[in-house]
């Protein structure tokens, strides 16, 4: 995901979009809540730039609970 930005794909599937990996597991020991906040808005912002390289299909699996960073779908 780091290396995909200014990047285009013609198709983008993000695996294990699940709560075991994203955020990441050193995002979610950050010391304090402001820390915890910052941390979780990086990893959302990093998911957004990988899902966003999709010019034509655009697909987000995960196994188990979906990651929380997924909001809504």
């Amino acid at each position: 995901m780091h290396r995909s930005k200014g990047m285009e794909f013609s198709r983008v599937v993000p695996a294990s979009v699940d709560d075991a990996n994203i955020p990441s597991a050193a995002s979610s020991k950050a010391a304090t809540p402001e820390d915890r906040e910052e941390a979780l808005l990086r990893e959302r912002s990093l998911l957004y730039v990988a899902a966003s390289r999709a010019r034509d299909e655009l697909i987000v699996t995960w196994s188990g609970q979906r990651s929380e960073l997924l909001g809504k779908i």
